[in-house]
């Protein structure tokens, strides 16, 4: 006898019987009410934002209008928040075909069509739509820690930008949304790189905005540019929208990292020999460089030289060409750590965090990837939950400590 735990993997739910002598403790998202009437919601915060005047108000006289959203690795329900934005600006008088929008894809792969359908939702095929990287770029100055400020052209030549986020907690940026949807989302390789270096001067800060030099620099990075707007969402682990804040793209932002920290930070009383985790399934486990995010956070809970068991499908692989050759071109995890060290590239700074997993634990992996990938990553591969769990089992014995994280990517959990 056991007991049954269930993980998303993908698009679909993975099983395992855990032995029952195991101290189990669930750790996950705290549970807060979901918006009752979102597009009622939207519209109020809209009207009524926070640090900055009602939008009808600022695009007053405006000729072109860009909004920002986020591409097709983040849960973002765009589909249906641009909508009911672009109604308020046709109520301002801003005609539809003065409305571009860009999908801010940063550094990742441009979304295909099917997923750019999914995106702009029934506004598909009805406005402009641009990926980040592919009008080009243009620069309009430089931030005083050096970073260019180099955005897709769209969001360079609008008189005013809008953008679209959902907020979480972030390995480098304290939490996601807000700026960075402008400052990582359509700028260009060279000004991330040049941002997420900032990293090498400073320890990772999840959670943490203020003297963040990540943060600090998206920040002044968008003041150099027509982003004076944003909407951003807090979402739960089933992709319900928790909290709506908008208006100043700092201001509003702040509010709703309070929101996302009442919902994603949770106290354990003690680390553990085991620790289960999923990202969360589609689209936070399509590839390992987003898929990763879970780990880190399993890895606050995890006692030293602990397991970590992972459930992530990634059908995408590494999800990066220079992250994956960085993996592939290693001779060991000493010559790899060397590197990162040595050389800051954007896509193979993912591998300091795997570097910092494996310091510290053992990671089983469970996905679809190729067995001899999933070792590149200097973790173990396994084909099923069961055969990770019973793997471990075997090693720890029957009077473990575990944690399951079924929603991995959202929690960040702290002893």
């Amino acid at each position: 006898m056991g007991v049954e735990v269930s993980l998303k993997y993908g698009d679909e739910w993975v099983k395992a019987i855990i032995p029952e002598a195991w101290s189990l403790t669930e750790v996950k998202p705290n549970q807060l009410p979901e918006v009752a009437d979102l597009e009622q919601e939207v519209i109020n915060c809209i009207r009524s934002p926070r640090g900055c005047s009602p939008l009808k108000l600022m695009v007053e006289g405006m000729e072109q209008i860009a909004i920002v959203i986020s591409d097709h690795t983040r849960p973002l329900p765009s589909g249906t928040l641009l909508p009911i934005l672009c109604n308020e600006l046709e109520q301002a008088g801003i005609k539809r075909d003065k409305i571009t929008v860009v999908i801010g894809g940063g550094n990742h792969r441009p979304a295909t069509e099917s997923e750019k359908k999914h995106l702009m939702g029934p506004l598909y095929g009805k406005l402009q739509c641009f990926h980040s990287a592919e009008t080009g770029y243009r620069v309009l100055g430089v931030t005083t820690r050096g970073t260019p400020v180099e955005v897709s052209v769209p969001v360079a030549a609008a008189d005013m930008v809008i953008s679209l986020g959902n907020i979480e907690l972030h390995q480098l940026a304290g939490y996601s949304g807000g700026v960075k949807s402008i400052a990582i989302g359509t700028a260009s390789k060279r000004a991330i790189e040049h941002n997420h270096r900032l990293t090498c001067l400073q320890e990772n800060a999840v959670g943490v905005l203020d003297g963040n030099l990540v943060r600090e620099d998206m920040e002044e990075f968008a003041r150099c540019t027509k982003l004076r707007f944003i909407i951003n969402v807090v979402l739960n682990e089933g992709k319900e929208v928790t909290a709506v804040v908008a208006g100043d793209p700092v201001a509003a932002h702040r509010a709703g990292c309070s929101f996302a920290k009442r919902m994603y930070t949770a106290e354990v009383d003690y680390p553990a020999e085991i620790v289960i985790v999923s990202p969360g399934g589609s689209p936070r486990d399509n590839a390992v460089y987003q898929a990763q995010k879970a780990v880190g956070n399993a890895l606050k809970v995890a006692a030293n030289g602990g397991i970590i068991i992972v459930t992530a499908r990634c059908p995408e692989g590494f999800g990066d060409p220079v992250f994956e050759q960085w993996l592939k071109e290693a001779a060991g995890l000493a010559e790899l750590e060397e590197r990162t060290h040595k050389e800051f590239v954007l896509g193979g700074h993912k591998a300091a965090f795997i570097i910092k997993a494996v310091k510290q634990c053992r990671v089983f992996w469970v996905s679809e990837m190729q067995a001899a990938d999933v070792a590149r990553l200097f973790f173990t591969p396994f084909n099923s939950l069961q055969a990770a769990v019973d793997a471990a089992a075997t090693e720890v014995g029957a009077q473990a400590r575990a944690i399951i994280m079924p929603w991995g990517g959202l929690t960040f959990p702290f002893c």
